[in-house]
């Protein structure tokens, strides 16, 4: 049973205003209107100029014939009739030549009633009385009917000039004379009139497909719109798995729904990553504050606890807490573009050469040797401060997770920083140790917020350390990587298990918009001269 108007879905009852209301429909129709203004605009200017010539030369012809024929009176004329006369055989002789001829000579046609000497029409046109060049008009001829056999009146077009002369008859009066010329136009009649025609049935043709195109267009606009907006309906409605389906195409709708596609992915991760985030940060700050919680509660049971002990322990881990939340900030603020200043030229090696004095000795006391091999790189767009903090972070993370548990490691413990020019332009760093190393699996993951990869979370740190730099990374459009670092084994070059390699950070500066300054001096190797690129794991 058909389903009531009233009853029917608002976009249903509503489609054909939505149909006539889509942009595709719009230029659907405008685009019919340029056509047919083109399409006519042509054809008048070729139909009006093909007609217009025709007609010139009809035109033509009867001027010469007029002029002809007045010079034939002036020949004969001062011989009483003798002119007319010439005139009347002249008439003859070019019916013969020309079949589409017609010819009318009367006398008196002024002093009425007039005599017809010769016509090929019945009847004098009254448009040649007053008429003033050439004229149409319409007269009356017999034709042998086809069909029957029999002889039938009809009506067809012409268009003539007409012609006066002066004649003295037998008494010698003056007698005025009119001779009219002219040519069936039949033939030019019927092309104007199929063309006129035609041009009607193309307009109402075009008009017919420009609506039915228009209406196929704007109904496969609104079916993809309409799938578009029941996708994002769906995810409003909080179900981040929709996706808007392609069909192949790839128009304008398969590009826009694949970047709609990739943004909700992107959101998709963000979310998924939000809630790892948070499951995280719970238990970073729970502990903590638990402790906190637990020693005040302590030291309010207890009366003689010592409480200068108390708040210096407590002091510690607000401090702690105070810088993953000052950690959390920075990474906000330099993903959002606030943190970092105005970007300048920044010589990464002098910065490096810098962070290395100061790590130096820290490096020292934690059982590390800290070895450099930087050399002069081009001056790269960016804010050395956040350079300088991306540096100590990963020097502090190496610092921090590059020990081994063993009190007797199997190789000395070194950390080594690599700077030089990047192929194609730009600068490269890159931070290595030797030490235990990363699986390939969580190479990506270190990256993210509050990733440790220790179960226990016993480590001091938030985790945020490898977060902060790779948002440095992406605030200077540079490219960072995690992969192998140093070799557990210098010796062994054939080496290819990542077991035996330890973590290697490495950050591709790009090289700026604008020419720089190249940096006026090369920074010392601080070591013995080594390529970067024959370090084993090195990119």
């Amino acid at each position: 049973m058909e389903t009531p108007a009233d009853q029917r879905p608002l976009t249903q009852r509503r489609f054909l205003p939505r149909l006539l209301r889509t942009s595709a429909f719009r230029y659907t129709m405008a685009f019919f209107i340029l056509f047919m203004g083109c399409f006519i605009g042509i054809g008048y200017f070729v139909f009006a100029s093909t007609l217009g010539n025709t007609m010139k030369r009809l035109d033509a012809e009867l001027y010469n014939e007029l002029q002809y024929f007045a010079a034939l009176n002036s020949r004969f004329g001062q011989n009483g009739m003798a002119g007319l006369r010439a005139i009347e055989a002249e008439v003859a002789r070019l019916q013969i030549v020309q079949k589409d001829a017609l010819y009318v000579l009367v006398l008196g046609i002024e002093d009425r009633p007039y005599r017809v000497l010769s016509s090929d029409i019945e009847g004098f046109p009254e448009e040649a009385i007053t008429a003033e060049g050439m004229f149409e008009f319409d007269y009356e001829t017999r034709v042998i009917d086809r069909d029957t056999g029999e002889p039938r009146t009809v009506t067809r077009p012409a268009v003539g000039r007409r012609g006066n002369f002066l004649y003295r008859g037998v008494d010698g009066e003056e007698v005025r004379a009119i001779i009219l010329t002219a040519r069936d136009i039949s033939e030019v009649t019927e092309i104007r009139e199929n063309a006129l025609s035609n041009v009607v049935r193309i307009a109402g043709f075009g008009a017919v497909l420009a609506l039915a195109l228009g209406a196929f267009y704007s109904g496969n606009f609104l079916r993809r719109v309409d799938q578009i907006g029941q996708t994002v309906k769906a995810i409003r409605d909080g179900d981040l798995t929709k996706r808007i389906a392609l069909d192949g195409s790839n128009d304008e709708f398969d590009t826009l729904s694949d970047n709609i596609n990739a943004m909700l992915d992107q959101i998709e991760r963000l979310m998924t990553g939000m809630r790892q985030v948070s499951d995280n940060i719970a238990h970073d700050l729970r502990s903590p504050l638990t402790r906190i919680k637990a020693r005040l509660e302590r030291a309010l049971a207890d009366s003689e606890a010592n409480e200068k002990d108390v708040l210096e322990t407590t002091a510690v881990d607000v401090e702690r807490l105070l810088a993953t939340f000052n950690a959390l900030l920075s990474i906000t603020r330099i993903e959002s573009g606030e943190g970092g200043g105005n970007q300048v030229a920044v010589d990464v090696a002098a910065v490096a050469e810098e962070m290395l004095e100061l790590y130096e000795p820290a490096a020292a006391d934690a059982g590390f040797t800290l070895v450099g091999h930087i050399t002069a790189a081009p001056e790269v767009m960016g804010s050395r401060e956040l350079i300088s903090q991306a540096i100590a972070n990963l020097l502090d993370n190496a610092l921090k997770y590059a020990r081994w548990s063993d009190e007797t490691p199997p190789v000395a413990p070194t950390i080594e920083m690599t700077v030089g020019p990047r192929p194609g332009g730009g600068a490269r760093l890159s931070v290595m140790d030797n030490g235990p190393g990363v699986s390939e699996a969580d190479q990506e993951r270190i990256l993210q917020r509050f990733v440790r990869l220790e179960r226990s979370r016993s480590t001091t740190g938030n985790g945020l350390g490898l977060s902060l730099v790779s948002a440095i990374a992406r605030r200077h459009g540079a490219q960072i990587s995690i992969g192998r670092g140093l070799s557990h084994h210098p010796g062994e070059r054939a080496l290819s298990m990542p077991s035996a390699y330890g973590l290697g950070v490495r950050i591709a500066f790009p090289p700026p918009a604008k020419p720089v300054k190249a940096p006026l001096a090369v920074a010392a190797d601080r070591n013995a001269p080594q390529d970067a690129e024959e370090t084993p794991g090195s990119a």
